[in-house]
């Protein structure tokens, strides 16, 4: 083993080497949040051992992810990558910048010198006016014609236009100049802070068999650059169908731009280990008796027997009332859209090909991309897809007083749609950014458009009352929630709405609650409730219609229970 890499050492250094200026990025498959770049050297090779020099590789490129193929009559010898230190000497360039500057600072002098001309003549023109407007000593001035005194004003007030004027014009230059001579001082700074660095590079060693064309290509990994989807919506409620335009959006900075390249966009993640994580022993142990009082409290207020129960609540804080305020009723609840401007699709837009992997996809764009190494967002669009979608309206009036407007579509593509942000155009006009959840190839899925101004669910509160039932031996308590909810079509046109609310849960078996109003026998297409208590009506709602939708429920205890949590 030790005399092959002697020999592999030894053939290196007797090498013909061959420098690969060209062997620019060609090919760039981008993950989320690295890269891997081919670089191609095609060429004619001697006979011999050959040392290809792949120069300026990226200052992050991993160097274990370095691999070589290609075609040709050559056998490879091995691939050495290395960080080399390099001292650039470049007094040529120094020296023909400081003659720049020299040359500036001349051209500075005669500057100030026509500046001082400038300041004489003002100063002179100054002089004869105060002689001709002040009174001597010894005899009064002459008196001048009108006429003459008129021609002189106007005489100076030209020569003083004029020079302002080529003061002014000296001032730019001299300007000008010093920028100059400050643009040369930092190039010279440049090259001088460039005469000791280091750069990254692979050489390739070659045993070539038969002279004659060769192709090679180098790969590396290079960590940084990044890619996401991110939607346009165009939603056409009159055609009732949903087109979506999925863009990626690149960013890097490895130090070299990647121009014309062939881009395939990943979605495997390699950043996440390749392996299952392994489970560690659970184990019981016997608790100890510790009196509540020795426990104490927490900086917080928080009673640190309660904090290890994970029951304890805050000193101070108050139970919120479930007839008002926020509640947890996440999976429903309405999403937030921010206006912002979208830019228009591409009349023409090229469709990505999808490659399918064992664990991922590989999306292969159409056209060559360029993207510079400057880490701002570069768009690229990956396909384009047309759907037939119905619309529904959907709200939550507990938690906000907007009225959705949503869509249903299959995903009828061999693209799995990431999670992403949206640009959702209505009707043809811009009117939200939402979000698109994980949409794999033909599932069905809903995605939201925004809010509908047109349509309006107001919740109202029409009592809450309390009531006692029971006439000898224990009495029940019952506290009965009566409200309504007010809808409203604007529109010109029929819609479908969904309407969600919620019933408390009780946690003690003396605890009911009681549904009122609707009763509810079973589930319906009208009315319906799940497993925590979420409630759901579907109406069709006509054109211009405006309708009252009743909500009624009790909470039941025993008279000598306290009920928390409304």
């Amino acid at each position: 083993m030790k005399l092959f890499s002697f020999l592999c050492f030894a053939a290196a250094l007797g090498a013909a080497e061959v420098k690969t200026p060209d062997a620019k990025p060609r090919e760039v498959t981008v993950y989320a949040d690295r890269a891997e770049v081919v670089r191609i050297f095609k060429g004619d090779l001697a006979a011999g051992d050959q040392s290809l020099l792949f120069d300026n590789l990226p200052a992050n490129v991993d160097f274990s992810s370095i691999r070589v193929e290609g075609t040709g009559a050559f056998t490879l010898i091995d691939i050495r990558a290395e960080t080399v230190q390099v001292k650039e000497v470049a007094n040529e360039a120094i020296r023909a910048l400081q003659a720049k500057i020299q040359a500036q600072e001349l051209v500075q002098k005669e500057l100030a010198l026509a500046e001082g001309r400038v300041a004489f003549r003002r100063g002179a023109l100054d002089k004869v006016l105060g002689r001709l407007t002040s009174v001597g000593k010894e005899s009064a001035n002459p008196e001048m014609d009108p006429l003459k005194w008129a021609a002189y004003l106007d005489f100076q007030a030209e020569q003083q236009v004029a020079l302002d004027k080529e003061a002014t014009d000296l001032a730019k230059r001299v300007k000008e100049s010093r920028q100059l001579v400050d643009t040369f001082n930092r190039e010279i700074a440049a090259l001088n802070g460039n005469q000791s660095r280091s750069r990254n590079q692979a050489r390739v060693n070659l045993d070539v068999k038969t002279a004659g064309a060769a192709e090679v290509r180098l790969s590396y990994v290079v960590h940084g650059p990044s890619w996401k989807p991110v939607y346009d919506l165009r939603a056409d409620t009159k055609g009732k169908t949903l087109e979506i335009t999925y863009h990626a959006e690149l960013r890097q900075s490895t130090g070299e731009d990647w121009q014309g390249v062939s881009l395939k966009l990943s979605t495997a993640e390699p950043s996440v280990g390749g392996r299952e994580p392994e489970m560690s022993p659970w184990f019981l142990a016997k608790a100890e008796a510790v009196a509540l009082d020795e426990l104490g409290k927490d900086s917080d207020g928080r009673n640190r027997w309660d904090r290890a129960m994970g029951t304890g609540r805050i000193a101070g804080e108050k139970q919120q009332n479930f007839g008002g305020g926020a509640s947890n009723l996440n999976m429903f609840q309405a999403n937030e859209f921010k206006a912002g401007a979208a830019a228009l699709a591409d009349a023409s837009v090229s469709t990505a090909a999808v490659v399918a992997g064992g664990t991922a996809a590989t999306y292969v764009i159409e056209r060559t991309t360029d993207i510079k190494s400057d880490n701002k967002m570069a768009k690229v669009t990956v396909m384009r897809l047309l759907l037939p979608s119905t619309y529904r309206h959907s709200c939550v009036p507990k938690l906000s007083s907007y009225v959705y407007l949503k869509t249903h579509a299959t995903n009828k593509s061999d693209f799995t749609l990431l999670p992403g942000r949206t640009s959702v155009f209505l009707d043809g006009a811009f009117v939200a950014n939402a979000s698109m959840d994980l949409v794999p190839a033909g599932q069905e899925f809903w995605t939201f458009l925004g809010v509908d101004q047109s349509v309006s669910v107001e919740r109202k509160e029409l009592a809450r009352r309390e009531e006692t039932t029971g006439v000898f031996g224990k009495k029940t308590l019952r506290t009965v929630f009566d409200q309504v909810f007010k809808v409203k079509n604007g529109k010109a046109t029929e819609i479908d709405l969904v309407i969600w609310d919620q019933l408390p849960m009780g946690d003690h078996e003396d605890i009911k609650v009681v549904l009122e109003e609707p009763k509810l026998e079973k589930d319906s297409t009208s009315f319906k409730m799940t497993e925590t208590k979420y409630v759901e009506w579907r109406h069709a709602v006509k054109a211009g219609e405006k309708r009252d939708v009743p909500f009624r429920f009790a909470i039941e205890r025993p008279e000598d229970m306290q009920v928390i949590g409304y």
